[in-house]
């Protein structure tokens, strides 16, 4: 197996407000960026370390301006040969023309530094619901990247059965778009560690031939992390267990 240290990155991309920053804050559990419930919070694009192997391997994450007006920026990347590069290329005015100007933003991460795209979506509407979603693929599907969509905002958990159902709905309408090569649920607010372990396993069969074997060592590295802290807390809680077993308060003798 290669030890050659390798750098892998993912670009966190979605809809204006659909809680990108705060799915980048729970993966990497740092207050990352700025959350607020406006459009546009964020407006560069940041790279954050998601992991980091013995052998030198790093897990980067990319969080991303929201795309604003898609429906009418498709359009205009339609009328281009080079739909990614013309827009890559041009100048627009951050302050008179701010959707395309953070959507250039988005896409020049995701289109320089992602090995895998990952784009979230508001789980809490129906996908048909989401009238920015088909421009928002067709634009992706340009770049050249597999596309992991994320189901975020499930709301509070439920049965596997129930859950599944919605996701499944999900994967049907995608289904017409090649790039998105998995749909998962995601949720920034609902998941446990354990959700991640499915996403990096899910991940795995995207990543680069020659990236495979540093993408191990940052999962075998991710999971000893988390197993480690698994168990902290479980010997954490056995302690406070333990010591209220342990107290006693004296009662007077009623005689």
């Amino acid at each position: 197996m290669s030890e050659v240290p390798v750098k892998i990155q993912f670009a966190l991309v979605s809809h204006t407000n659909n809680g990108k920053t705060t799915l980048a804050r729970t993966l990497v559990g740092v207050d990352v960026g700025e959350v607020r419930d406006a459009a546009h919070v964020t407006t560069f694009a940041e790279a954050h370390p998601l992991q980091t192997s013995a052998a030198g391997d790093t897990l980067l994450l990319w969080d991303t301006p929201g795309f604003g007006d898609s429906v009418r920026l498709l359009k205009r990347l339609s009328l281009a040969g080079n739909p990614i590069g013309w827009f890559l290329r041009e100048v627009f005015d951050r302050y008179r023309d701010r959707p395309f100007w953070l959507s250039q933003q988005a896409l020049r991460a995701a289109k320089d530094e992602a090995d895998v795209v990952l784009y979230l979506v508001n789980s809490a509407e129906p996908p048909g619901d989401a009238g920015y979603l088909p421009a928002e693929i067709n634009i992706l599907e340009w770049l050249g990247k597999p596309v992991v969509v994320l189901l975020n905002q499930m709301g509070a958990p439920r049965p596997g059965a129930q859950e599944g159902v919605e996701q499944q709905q999900w994967k049907t309408h995608l289904a017409r778009f090649p790039v998105v090569r998995e749909v998962l649920a995601l949720d920034a607010f609902a998941r446990c560690w354990v959700h991640e372990h499915v996403f990096y396993e899910a991940v795995a069969p995207l990543i680069d031939a020659e990236k495979q074997a540093g993408y191990e060592r940052l999962r075998a590295a991710w999971e000893a992390n988390n197993r480690q802290r698994y168990a902290s807390a479980l010997r954490m809680t056995a302690e406070e267990v333990a010591a209220a077993a342990r107290a006693s308060e004296p009662v007077p003798d009623a005689g």
